[in-house]
């Protein structure tokens, strides 16, 4: 079966081994999902996130982690008896998979996906002169995370995964991943690195013309105690705590960080405080 991942390889064009660990990388965010299909993970649980927006909804950047939402609390959540379904995806494929559920107490239940870097090029064949320069204990890692008490009030759509093969999967649809988005640009705590991506997503949500869904905005700023149960919430309160946000962020930081995650040559240049306000109005 080496053959047809061989092939999503060669439609990613690499033109070098980082090109070649971001293909990898993405077609096992794939078999993550396909196995977690397979064993009717997505009758519990839809999965959000920048990823889902690339995969979905035609997003133009890489995106790392695999983000989950229960669609109801459930403190007994485990991943654990999904992992063998991922990985024997993965090994109908020749490719040898490992996953790691890491166990904290906090609401949120993690996994890693790892693959020895070294060893998949081989397996795949990939050009011999690229994994010359590859460390032989380099792993390519998918972490994947499920909120196992989540604010309510998203609303979920059928997706389906094309390739390797057909799998089912529940999305939050694009007016609640956008509202997840405005969360993490408000909530989020940048310390002293602002996560860039956050702003060109941003961005994609605002061209598209997508509307963000204000209850489950309103959830889940109750929830990151952002306002109280009793406050008011409409669209006009959110613009105002979007520019209150935007007067305080470094947008140097902002471009150097989304211009690394940026599938294709695009200018970033013109990101400034100045274009986000003008992008609030537009909501």
């Amino acid at each position: 079966m080496n053959n047809v991942i061989e092939q999503l390889i060669q439609n990613y064009d690499p033109k070098n081994s980082i090109d070649v660990k971001i293909a990898i990388r993405e077609i096992a965010q794939s078999i993550v999902l396909i196995g977690l299909s397979r064993s009717n993970f997505f009758s519990k649980a839809s999965f959000y996130g920048g990823t889902a927006l690339r995969i979905f909804y035609g997003l133009n950047r890489y995106s790392e982690d695999l983000d989950f939402t229960l669609n109801a609390a459930d403190d007994s959540f485990s991943l654990t008896p999904y992992i063998e379904s991922i990985i024997n995806v993965a090994k109908s494929y020749g490719i040898d998979l490992s996953i790691e559920v890491k166990k904290v107490e906090t609401p949120i239940e993690s996994a890693f996906a790892k693959l020895n870097t070294y060893q998949t090029f081989i397996t795949l064949n990939i050009d011999e002169r690229l994994i010359n320069k590859l460390h032989k204990n380099e792993l390519i890692k998918v972490k994947f995370e499920v909120d196992c008490n989540p604010p309510l009030g998203f609303n979920v759509e059928n997706k389906w995964i094309t390739e390797p093969e057909l799998a089912s999967v529940n999305v939050l649809d694009i007016e609640s991943l956008f509202a997840g988005k405005l969360h993490a640009i408000l909530c989020r705590n940048y310390k002293n690195t602002v996560k860039g991506r956050d702003f060109y997503d941003f961005i994609f949500y605002i061209n598209k013309k997508i509307k963000p869904n204000l209850h489950y905005l309103k959830n889940k700023l109750i929830e990151s105690k952002k306002i109280d149960e009793d406050d008011e919430f409409n669209i006009d309160i959110l613009k105002e705590m979007l520019v209150e946000r935007f007067n305080q962020i470094d947008f140097k930081q902002v471009r150097d960080d989304a211009q690394r995650f940026v599938m294709k040559n695009e200018d970033l240049s013109l990101y400034c405080k100045e274009l986000f306000i003008d992008c609030v109005n537009r909501m």
